[in-house]
């Protein structure tokens, strides 16, 4: 990864099979290719004999929609070799999905409908996933094989410090504008650098280390498709911030500074801008005003994101109250092996139901041909039963996270409980207690397995006999009531808060209390009110939680994000080290021995053998210390599609196939 990452050729078609791709609207040509198809640009003038005709336009060596076809003999669009970039992302077998996840990729073809269901206004998460393109990209959730995807290249250098990127030529915005390193310095400094829009600077992802304390990066363009970004330490990881992290996408580092710099304040003046100021009922607070026309990738299936410069495969368009409608952006700048420019599928319409439960009624009514955010595995047998009928498939694929497990916070403020918590005998024996076996077979239908990777096979058996003994060599004795009791002989309680933010956390919860009751840990459940638990739980008020985490779905959390469930005090003085208003306690030596780790996680080229070095560091630190309780891994996830959607996944993360989306085609 030090080296640069450059991207996978594929085959030169030939003419005729381009033109026969053409009038098949998506034929596979003969020859399998073996380079990316090059645009055409128009020959040199020459001296020639008048002509009495116009020579043949040269044939395109790439094919549109017929929507956009038409456009483009109406004068309404540029030619597809003109709205494309010099060299387009190139889509084909293991590009967007390991051969593993999809071994029977095929090329498409053109039209459809893709029909989907939302239950929060203005927000529909599947869709969200499938127009976020990040700057870089991998296969799957991974971080394996990085390479670019909104910039066409990028290289690694000086020790992980330097990274440069270099754009793609010819990439336009979907109002036809070109994307340069323009709108890389009008984010950096005019958005970020602007103490209106971004009092604290420049966000965390572009500081040294991923961290609030870093040093803030250096941007240097160099010129108008290239630019560089230096950090002052070692910082691998932000390969990783710009692929995957946090569902980051471009709107991150690239945004459209020909449209934005109308309101902002540096090109535009209150006066220009005075109309829309009072539009939105606003006087001179032109940063309100430029925050509500920016749209970020988190906004791009908000209606107010109509008419926005994009980079995404479809584009929001106005539509009835209730529905979101999306379609293609003519300038989308990937292309399959065949020639054709993605995606397949003209337009995407998500209708929105009072809840959850009405989402799911829309699937098994057969109105709805793909979801995954809104399926749950307790619905696997209604969905199963109205298969035929709504002409679904269920399929079954990987949770991006962990389901829940038990987070006790040994930090918590009652010093009985910090000494009995942070004895290591006293998490071996809480694991032990954990019916595993049962919890997949009732909680996950079988569709789980044993935490061997977090928790280990040594403290992730079902051993009841165990869980006593550790409990007793710890002093915890049983009173005649059956309960434990702290050294001085105040009661073990434990109380397990919660606010049911996925459906498996609350019977997981009322499950590991009932075997800790038999153990003798005196254990009671309280469900809240998300708000409230959010206060209590930044407040340290929290004693025990059992929340979800992202340990073995995309190597997101690593050490730190279980140093943070282990004690919030701790984490709380890790977070303000070295800061005026230091807080919380210091950690003990294996805890800080978590943050080192993930220092030097961010420090490493993410997917580099360094870095796949320090991720099973990590995973050895946890089964060494279980700093939480996980209950299981690899829970599965259903995923709802037609009959008729092709190139759907077959293995790996469910939420993969939704970044996979501009592949997806209507048999």
């Amino acid at each position: 990864m030090n080296k640069p990452s450059h991207l996978m050729k594929y085959f030169v078609l030939l003419a005729s099979a381009s033109m026969l791709a053409a009038c098949a609207g998506g034929a596979t040509p003969a020859a399998a290719p073996t380079s990316a198809p090059a645009a055409t640009s128009a020959p040199a003038a020459t001296a020639a004999p008048e002509a009495t005709t116009a020579p043949a336009a040269k044939p395109s060596k790439y094919t549109e929609a017929p929507a956009l076809a038409d456009m483009v003999k109406a004068g309404k669009l540029p030619p597809v070799d003109q709205r494309l970039p010099t060299e387009p992302f190139v889509v084909g077998p293991g590009v967007l999905q390991l051969t593993s996840s999809l071994p029977n990729w095929q090329a498409g073809k053109y039209g459809g409908i893709l029909h989907t269901a939302h239950a929060v206004a203005n927000w529909s998460p599947d869709v969200f996933v499938m127009m976020n393109e990040p700057v870089l990209k991998a296969p799957d959730l991974t971080v394996q094989g990085v390479k670019g995807n909104i910039v066409q290249d990028f290289k690694v250098e000086n020790n992980n410090q330097d990274f440069t990127f270099f754009m793609r030529k010819g990439l336009k915005w979907s109002d036809g504008e070109p994307v340069t390193t323009e709108d890389v310095r009008f984010t950096w400094e005019d958005i970020y650098g602007n103490d209106k829009l971004y009092p604290n600077g420049l966000p965390n992802f572009l500081r040294t280390g991923y961290a609030a304390t870093g040093t803030p990066g250096k941007l240097q363009i160099i010129d108008d498709f290239t630019f560089k970004i230096t950090f002052d330490k070692p910082y691998g990881g932000f390969v990783r911030n710009l692929t995957i992290e946090g569902w980051n996408g471009y709107t991150n580092l690239i945004n459209p500074a020909h449209f934005l710099k109308k309101y902002h304040i540096k090109y535009t003046t209150l006066d220009q801008m005075k109309a829309d100021l009072a539009a939105n009922k606003l006087t001179n607070e032109w940063w309100n005003l430029f925050n509500l026309k920016r749209c970020q990738n988190w906004d791009m299936t908000n209606p107010k994101c109509v008419d926005y410069p994009a980079l995404n495969p479809w584009l929001p368009v106005k539509a009835d109250q209730g529905l979101l409608r999306f379609k293609r952006n003519p300038y989308f700048y990937m292309v399959d092996t065949t020639g054709q420019q993605l995606p397949y599928i003209d337009e995407i319409l998500s209708v929105q139901a009072a809840d959850v439960e009405m989402v799911n009624v829309r699937v098994v009514s057969g109105d709805v041909d793909y979801l995954r955010e809104s399926t749950a595995l307790v619905k696997v047998p209604m969905y199963k039963q109205a298969e035929d009928k709504a002409n679904i498939n269920v399929i079954l694929l990987d949770m991006h996270v962990d389901s829940s497990g038990l987070q006790l916070n040994q930090t918590y403020s009652d010093t009985n409980w910090q000494k009995a918590s942070q004895d290591m005998r006293f998490r071996q024996a809480v694991s032990h207690a954990m019916n595993r076996k049962e919890m997949i077979d009732t909680l996950y239908y079988g569709y789980a397995s044993m935490p061997d990777v977090t928790v280990g096979p040594q403290n992730d058996t079902y051993d009841v006999a165990a869980a006593n003994k550790l409990l007793d060599d710890m002093g915890l004795k049983k009173g005649a009531d059956g309960f434990r009791t702290y050294a001085d002989g105040k009661p073990l309680t434990i109380l397990i808060e919660h606010a049911a933010q996925a459906p498996d956390i609350g019977p997981a919860a009322e499950l590991a209390a009932q075997y800790l009751n038999a153990v003798g840990i005196k254990t009671s459940v309280k469900k809240m009110e998300s708000n409230a638990y959010g206060q209590d739980y930044n407040a340290n008020k929290v004693q025990a939680t059992v929340m979800w985490s992202h340990d073995q779905g995309w190597d997101n959390d690593w050490t730190q994000g279980d140093a943070s469930r282990a004690g919030h005090m701790w984490d709380l003085w890790h977070s303000t080290q070295g800061t005026q208003a230091q807080q919380g306690i210091e950690p003990p030596d294996w805890i800080k021995k978590a943050y080192a780790l993930d220092v030097a996680r961010w420090a490493s080229v993410s997917g580099s053998d360094e870095y796949n070095k320090g991720k099973e560091a990590q995973y050895q630190w946890e089964r060494d210390n279980l700093p939480y309780i996980n209950f299981v891994e690899k829970v599965k996830y259903p995923m709802i599609a037609k009959k008729n959607l092709m190139n759907m996944a077959s293995a790996g993360f469910a939420i993969a196939n939704n970044f996979q989306g501009v592949q997806l085609w209507f048999k």
